[in-house]
């Protein structure tokens, strides 16, 4: 793994985002910014695990996740192999939030509160929305926007199995970004409710 290539993938990864974000006034709203690029690194960890173990070792998609499906027929992954990217790696997305937000002596969200909320509202109309904070959009509609241009882009820096990598540092210096703007706990919980809940989804 090249940390050095990684970030610098990440530098582009968020000057991208925040341009692509920028409102009628030129600016960026932070917890905007966070959610898109926790969804996106949320996401980036289920495209990671596919790469690693359904692309190059042929696994069926059901040995790799536990798959869920709503009423309306939509597909919803779970499972320890995707926990690993998001929560568990020593690069894991939850890893790269959390040095940002302690870094400034703040407090981590709950991490287990988050997992339950996610699991609780998966499916239904609250999912995909960020608890108690307004943002410019839904966080499907972030990936669903944002995803092909910049995982393109990231793949430029990133080996398979890296991308979740590469989204997280991002999302980190976007953090870092926020000090003193918003509470840096608050930018942690909206990072890593994006990111576990975008981990779920199906956008094939």
């Amino acid at each position: 793994m090249d940390i050095t290539k990684l970030q610098k993938g990440a530098n582009e990864i968020l000057v991208r985002s925040a341009d692509a974000m920028k409102g009628g006034t030129g600016q960026v709203h932070p917890q905007s910014l966070i959610c898109a690029l926790g969804s996106l690194a949320g996401y980036a960890c289920q495209q990671d695990v596919r790469d690693l173990y359904i692309k190059q070792k042929g696994f069926p998609e059901e040995k790799v996740f536990t798959v869920m499906q709503d009423k309306q027929g939509r597909k919803f992954y779970f499972g320890d192999l995707l926990n690993e990217p998001l929560v568990n790696e020593k690069y894991s997305v939850w890893s790269m939030i959390g040095g940002a937000v302690q870094r400034v002596g703040a407090k981590l969200p709950d991490i287990n509160d988050i997992f339950r909320y996610v699991s609780y509202v998966v499916g239904g109309e609250q999912f995909g929305k960020v608890r108690s904070c307004e943002t410019g959009d839904d966080m499907e509609t972030y990936v669903r926007n944002l995803w092909k241009p910049l995982s393109a882009l990231a793949k430029n820096y990133a080996q398979e199995g890296e991308l979740h990598v590469v989204f997280g540092i991002a999302l980190q210096k976007a953090a870092a970004g926020c000090q003193g703007a918003v509470n840096m706990t608050e930018i942690g919980r909206i990072a890593m409710e994006s990111a576990v809940s975008m981990s779920k989804i199906d956008l094939r």
